[in-house]
C-alpha cells in the first residue's frame, strides 16, 4: 500500500498514536472497525496511525493549524469547537481528547467564572455524537485544588502520593455529577501505575484519566 502524502512521517504518527492509546487506555484492538472523534486533533497525526490499522478517525479542532504541524490535507479534518460539533446524534463509538479539550476553553466563554460550564456543554456534546455504550476517554482536567476542597478542609501536603489520591478522587466525585448530567450514564477514572505514572507526570503532569460512558 503507498502512504498517503503527509506533512508529518510515519514515526512522528505512531509516536503520537503510542502516546495517546498509553494515557488514555486504549489499545488498537478495541478501536479496529470504530469510528472514532478525536477532538483537539492538532496535526491529525493519531488519525495517520489509525488509518494504517483500518481505525475510522475524524479528526476536530478548533481551527486549521498552519505551517509545519498544519494537518495532511487528505486527512478527514474537520474545524469545529468541542461545544458544536458538526456531527450527527449518535455517530460515534469512541471519542478521545488527549490534553485537549479540558485543558483549554473557547473563547465565549470566561475562565474565571465559566470553565465548569464549559466543560459541561463540552461532555454534553461529546454524549450526543456518541452511540449508545460509546466511550469518551479523556485526560485531566484544569480543576484545581481551590475548586475541589469542601470547606476548611485539610488536604494533604502537595507532590506527595496522598495529595494525587486526593485530587483524583474529588476530581472525579466533582466530575461526576457533570457528567451524568450532561447525559452519560457513567464516568470511570483510572489512575496510572508504574512506569506509566512516572512518564505520564513528568511529560504531562497527569496521574489519571477519565472514561464516560454513554
Amino acid at each position: 500500500m503507498i502512504e498517503r502524502p503527509r506533512t508529518h512521517t510515519i514515526e512522528e504518527a505512531e509516536t503520537t498514536a503510542d502516546i495517546y492509546l498509553g494515557n488514555l487506555g486504549l489499545e488498537w484492538s478495541q478501536l479496529k472497525g470504530k469510528n472514532v472523534l478525536d477532538i483537539g486533533a492538532m496535526d491529525a497525526a493519531f488519525e495517520n496511525a489509525a488509518r494504517r490499522r483500518g481505525v475510522n478517525v475524524t479528526s476536530v479542532d478548533k481551527d486549521v493549524i498552519e505551517g509545519d504541524y498544519a494537518p495532511p490535507k487528505d486527512s478527514n479534518y474537520v474545524v469545529a469547537n468541542a461545544t458544536k460539533l458538526p456531527f450527527a446524534d449518535d455517530a460515534f463509538d469512541y471519542a478521545i481528547a488527549h490534553t485537549s479539550t479540558m485543558n483549554y476553553i473557547e473563547e465565549k466563554y470566561d475562565f474565571d467564572t465559566e470553565y465548569l460550564k464549559y466543560v459541561e456543554d463540552a461532555l454534553r456534546e461529546a454524549s450526543r455524537v456518541l452511540k449508545p455504550g460509546g466511550r469518551f476517554h479523556f485526560t485531566a482536567t484544569l480543576l484545581d485544588e481551590q475548586e475541589l476542597r469542601e470547606g476548611d478542609e485539610a488536604v494533604p501536603e502537595k507532590d506527595s502520593e496522598a495529595y494525587d489520591g486526593w485530587i483524583i478522587e474529588r476530581e472525579h466525585r466533582f466530575l461526576e455529577v457533570i457528567a451524568k448530567r450532561a447525559g452519560f450514564k457513567e464516568l470511570q477514572v483510572v489512575r496510572y501505575t508504574g512506569t506509566q505514572r512516572e512518564r505520564a507526570k513528568e511529560e504531562y503532569m497527569m496521574t489519571h484519566y477519565f472514561v464516560a460512558i454513554k
